[in-house]
């Protein structure tokens, strides 16, 4: 019987152990896909705190309508660059153009706006950490806005 004892506890450590990493997991996955920017007025500022403007509101359109949680956060463009090249989590800088060799840092999304006059094509630049999955689902959304 002291034989079971011990086999008992290790079997239920072992069924606490799994359910927190599937916790830690499903924590991990909750957490928003934070979106870099950069106040370029009238695209996208900040006023009282708040991120506004047509690029931000299309992006959280869209965001929205693909299910991924989300959240802003003003960085400024070098900051944005020293995050794509670290790589350490998903997460996306709006308003860059797809220029050539900057798909070998991050992925870029379809189109968010073009900057006027240059006309431009303006995307969000996502690290390579952000799942193929959520840029599709975010591709699609904006193309159900066009």
């Amino acid at each position: 019987m002291n034989a079971r004892l011990p086999r008992r506890a290790a079997a239920r450590a072992v069924t606490a152990l799994s359910a927190l990493i599937s916790l830690a997991g499903a924590a991990t996955a909750a957490e928003p896909l934070l979106i870099h920017y950069n106040d370029r007025p009238p695209q996208h500022y900040t006023q009282r705190g708040v991120p506004q403007g047509p690029a931000i509101a299309r992006i959280s359109a869209a965001l929205s309508t693909a299910n991924i949680p989300y959240a802003f956060r003003n960085t400024p463009a070098k900051q944005q660059l020293v995050l794509l090249q670290a790589n350490d989590k998903p997460a996306c800088m709006l308003a860059w153009a797809d220029i050539p060799g900057r798909d070998r840092v991050g992925k870029f999304s379809d189109v968010i706006y073009k900057d006027e006059p240059r006309g431009s094509e303006r995307r969000l630049w996502c690290t390579n950490a952000t799942p193929d999955e959520t840029m599709q689902r975010l591709n699609a959304a904006l193309h159900q806005q066009e």
